[in-house]
């Protein structure tokens, strides 16, 4: 920013140049009209009866005196201003950033019209507040160029223009706009990604409640995040009313701060005083009721107080922190340089949003790099586990040849706990591979979306993509992915640790499947597919049950459709058959006049993340529907297979008993 160019004792801006690359703000003396809303036309008629007051722009109106009072937080004022331009700027055009001026405003350019926020109003009733900036572009006609800007507030504890408005060239002032967005967008989407890992995680390991509280910080920052960069709120929760999300900027600050205090107790819970950490739990809660039950214009004149007390929390943390030190707590250091940062950057926004440092956000910035140093911790607690067993196989292979010389009885009963730890070290390292590989699959995975992340924001940092808000949905749909992909992996580790429950029902089979058909058979011919069904079953319906759970088989059904609906062309056929299997078993088929499967890509078609090399259309699967089929199918007491040939279709089938 540069600011050399200051408007002076009458209310005039001159600009002498626009430095390059740069933007000016408009900071410095206005003329303040206060208790009046004057528009263009009041000035140009001279029917203005007050004189104008000199004041310092940007500054929350309450902190001006006029007769020796101070104003107070209501009200209304209109700002005027003339910005005097170099005579070789006539007939260029130029943009202004206008930030929040709370909490509505209309904005004049020469007597037109530029900016409206909300609805300007004499009273609480009569004006709407509207929190959103603007980029408001205009040509230089004359010479000076007159800015009025009518202003109200009823609504919170800042008024009037409390941000300096920017002016500059228009591409400026629009990557200006975009990178603010962009950089707050990576932000979120990272602590919202982070947030699902660590509750998913949680969801695996209901004892580390540290998970949960970690997870919970994460999101709800990322949600204040949201919020406070207005630009990027309107993106993405543009149904947000003013007074909603202001009331869900303040419960995310203090409930952020109530989950931190409870992480904070899970991993230094003998550090910690409990009677305190039930207080702040009890006055964080207090207060995040108080916000939802007030209007915003009460809340809001408690944010000092608020502040100073997340300050006394924070400082208690640190010395929890610290005591973990003094005590040689496991990862003390590592986790008092984290809180030492984030309670920095909490410290910064609370300067920030009082106007005494001009920085801006970073709270969500001080939780990623504390979010960073718990993943070393965590990396550190697995090697020092690795590292002990490591110990221990030794110490047990000293010990097993000190045993040689004992009687053969007690040397019998030591080679058979040996070969039972070979044994079980054996499985130990074949799980080892199997998680490796699994870890490796999902990387694999998850890494697609989160390079697609990456490009589209580099491309909108490097200007190669323009940013708006068809590329931030593409960024909104990459994390959807990740989410279906986090669900497929719960469902999928449910069934291998064989705590996947069943609600078994005997069905008959052939009323079944024809439900399942006309349930489907809509959407697949809305595709242009032909979708037929067919069945030669038992005309006896006493014959045709079976005990299975509903929901399950049909998510192998649908598995299978959506497979093959993939691989036809158009004006394609898939038929969904059932047929007898030897009198013992209903054979369900799903077959299709598709593109068909390579013959040696046949029997890795069930494998966990395995993808057909053939080119069907464009889809968003995880690579896990099919293996969870097998394994739903394996739980029912039945088989699954697949019949193909190159260019002629596919038939995947899978059987189920007949009830005896």
């Amino acid at each position: 920013m540069a600011s050399s160019n200051r408007a002076g004792q009458d209310g005039i801006y001159s600009i002498s140049h626009f430095p390059d690359k740069k933007l000016l703000q408009l900071d410095g003396k206005w003329e303040f009209y206060w208790q009046e809303l004057y528009t263009p036309d009041d000035f140009r008629r001279e029917t203005v009866q007050q004189s104008p007051q000199i004041i310092e722009v940007p500054n929350t109106w309450s902190k001006y005196i006029i007769g020796g009072q101070e104003l107070p937080m209501t009200g209304y004022a209109t700002y005027r201003l003339y910005l005097d331009f170099p005579k070789e700027e006539a007939g260029t055009t130029k943009a202004l950033y206008v930030p929040n001026i709370s909490s509505a405003y209309t904005l004049w350019i020469d007597g037109v019209v530029g900016s409206k926020n909300g609805v300007v109003g004499k009273s609480r009733d009569s004006m709407k507040p509207v929190n959103t900036p603007k980029v408001v572009q205009f040509e230089v006609q004359s010479n000076p160029i007159e800015l009025i800007i009518q202003a109200s507030n009823y609504s919170q504890r800042k008024a009037g223009m409390f941000d300096p408005i920017l002016i500059g060239e228009p591409e400026m002032i629009l990557q200006f706009r975009d990178k603010k967005i962009i950089f707050r967008s990576v932000i979120v989407m990272s602590l919202v990604t982070m947030g699902l890992y660590h509750l998913v995680l949680y969801l695996f390991r209901r004892k580390e409640h540290s998970l949960f509280f970690f997870g919970n910080v994460c999101l709800l920052i990322a949600l204040r995040a949201t919020l406070l960069e207005e630009g990027l709120a309107s993106y993405i929760l543009p149904f947000l009313t003013w007074e909603l999300a202001v009331k869900l900027e303040y419960i995310g600050a203090s409930l952020g701060v109530m989950f931190v205090s409870l992480f904070t107790y899970t991993q230094f819970a003998k550090d910690m005083n409990q009677k305190l950490r039930n207080t702040i739990i009890i006055v964080m809660s207090a207060y995040s009721f108080f916000v939802i039950l007030t209007p915003a214009v009460v809340f809001t004149r408690t944010m000092i107080h608020f502040q100073v007390l997340i300050i006394l929390i924070f400082l208690y943390l640190i010395s929890v922190y610290v005591t973990a030190i003094l005590r040689k707590r496991e990862s003390s250091l590592l986790n008092t340089i984290a809180i030492l940062m984030l309670f920095g950057t909490v410290v910064n926004d609370i300067l920030f949003f009082n106007n005494i440092v001009k920085t801006t956000e970073l709270t969500s910035v001080g939780l990623l790099f504390f979010l960073f140093t718990q993943s070393i911790i965590l990396s550190k607690q697995y090697s020092m586990s690795f590292m002990r067993t490591e110990k221990l196989s030794q110490d047990l292979a000293i010990l097993n040849a000190s045993l040689g010389q004992q009687v053969h009885e007690r040397t019998m009963e030591l080679q058979h706990t040996n070969k039972e730890l070979q044994a079980a070290n054996q499985r130990l390292n074949e799980a080892h591979r199997s998680r490796s590989e699994w870890i490796h699959n999902i990387s694999h995975e998850i890494s697609s979306p989160l390079t697609n992340i990456r490009a589209y924001t580099k491309g909108m940092l490097d200007g190669v993509i323009q940013s708006d808000k068809n590329y931030i949905q593409l960024v909104y749909e990459q994390s959807l992915y990740l989410s279906r992909i986090l669900h497929d992996l719960h469902d999928m580790t449910d069934m291998e640790n064989r705590q996947i429950r069943l609600d078994i029902k005997s069905v008959d089979i052939q009323e079944y499947g024809y439900k399942v058909y006309q349930k489907y058979k809509w959407d697949l011919e809305k595709q242009g597919i032909d979708f037929e069904w067919k069945s030669s079953l038992f005309d006896q319906a006493e014959n045709r049950f079976v005990l299975i759970d509903e929901v399950r088989i049909e998510q192998v059904i649908v598995n299978l459709l959506n497979n093959a609906q993939r691989f036809v062309h158009e004006n394609g056929k898939i038929v969904l058959e059932l047929t007898n299997e030897q009198n013992e078993k209903v054979m369900i088929k799903v077959m299709d006049n598709g593109i068909g499967i390579e013959e040696e890509e046949l029997e890795l078609v069930f494998n966990r993340f395995y993808k057909n090399g053939n080119h069907g259309k464009v889809h968003s699967g995880s690579g896990l529907g099919l293996a969870i089929s097998k394994e739903i199918v394996e739980y029912h007491n039945g088989t699954i297979g697949v019949k193909s040939k190159k260019g002629e279709g596919s038939c995947f089938y899978f059987t189920l008993p007949f009830k005896v």
